[in-house]
């Protein structure tokens, strides 16, 4: 009995999560608004749905006057290509397999510049192509990564920095042990040197006691701006977005603790100008999608909607170049598994009564 007890303290001392703080983050949420007061807005548009493409992320592309949505497909593994204005499906892009253009599971998906980066979970690694041509140029992570899930890209002169998480030895429902979360995140830098990636391995980043432990991780999104790097923790123990420094890779603070119902996901960013701006982040929801905005440089919450057809959103992703007749831009989410919807940024700023002024 005594060494029960022993550990049970232990636990209590070094626990993961600091419950006090949480608690006290959850009731200075909870006075903002109640669930049932947020708007529910509808989308202007929603792809057709298939359930067995168990679709996760997208990112959007332009090339000249034509607009892509690039979505991954989960158990399919391949690239789903829709049109961003009509969301009509145009093409499918790879196949299983471990080798090049080939995919085991791909989940994350970024695009920048002509690049579009694709995690693999099953294939422990990061694969890289070139837009609008989807040629393979290289892998990242190969030799490090466990179980990715989500990425982050952004570029300093010629050189790009990536931010990828790593679940491995994971479980939503369950208290990890907190000496195996110190390498959750992994950092990379790379260059595009001819039709070749050369990349290299920074550091890793997690805490591994305290309130900026990473139970569940997925979506991340680094903002050089302000010198911060969200992460999503999806846990069902923990449910909030970790916000670490992103010079030194150290725990700063937790938001949306007590906001979330369900599972912290997808997260988007609103680019203001000179570090202002929103953040959009979803929790996902059956039947209750939530999307939660908070202001880019304060972290305060802002507001909330629901989604009148899309539920169960994974992965986001927030343009604002123009598509179509969205001139403002688009805010794009997956549907339950099976497909995408898109909402007209300029619309949503609108009805949500937000703007960068």
């Amino acid at each position: 009995m005594k060494k029960i007890i022993l550990i049970l303290i232990a636990f209590a001392l070094f626990s993961c999560a600091d419950n006090k703080e949480r608690e006290t983050e959850t009731a200075s949420i909870d006075t903002v608004q109640n669930e049932s007061e947020y708007l529910t807005i509808t989308e202007d548009v929603v792809s057709n749905w298939d359930d067995a493409n168990n679709i996760d992320s997208p990112a959007f592309y332009k090339d000249g006057d034509k607009s892509y949505i690039i979505a991954t497909s989960k158990d399919k593994d391949y690239l789903q290509v829709y049109d961003a204005i009509t969301l009509e499906e145009l093409e499918k892009i790879g196949k299983s397999g471990k080798g090049k253009s080939e995919f085991s599971r791909p989940n994350g998906i970024w695009v920048i510049d002509n690049l579009m980066l694709i995690v693999e979970r099953d294939n422990h690694r990061v694969q890289v192509f070139t837009l609008p041509d989807y040629k393979h140029v290289g892998y990242i992570g190969q030799d490090l990564l466990k179980k990715p899930y989500g990425l982050s890209v952004h570029k300093t002169g010629d050189e790009y920095t990536l931010f990828v998480t790593d679940d491995y030895q994971s479980d939503e429902d369950a208290v990890p042990d907190y000496k195996i979360l110190d390498k959750r995140v992994k950092q990379y830098s790379f260059k595009v040197k001819g039709n070749e990636i050369e990349s290299k391995f920074v550091r890793y980043i997690g805490e591994t006691s305290g309130d900026g432990c990473l139970y569940t991780v997925e979506s991340i999104y680094a903002d050089p701006a302000n010198n911060i790097l969200l992460i999503a923790d999806e846990s069902n123990l923990n449910k909030n977005i970790k916000v670490y420094d992103l010079e030194k890779g150290t725990f700063i603070k937790n938001i949306g603790s007590g906001l979330f119902k369900y599972q912290a996901e997808g997260i988007a960013l609103y680019d203001c100008g000179n570090g202002a701006g929103f953040w959009f982040t979803t929790d996902q929801g059956k039947g209750n999608n939530t999307v939660h905005v908070f202001d880019r440089m304060s972290l305060d919450y802002k507001t909330s909607f629901k989604t009148k057809a899309t539920q169960n959103t994974d992965g986001v992703w927030l343009t604002q170049q123009s598509v179509g007749d969205q001139k403002g831009g688009q805010f794009i989410m997956v549907n339950d598994d099976g497909g995408v919807s898109t909402f007209s940024l300029s619309g949503l700023f609108e009805i949500l009564n937000i703007s960068c002024n």
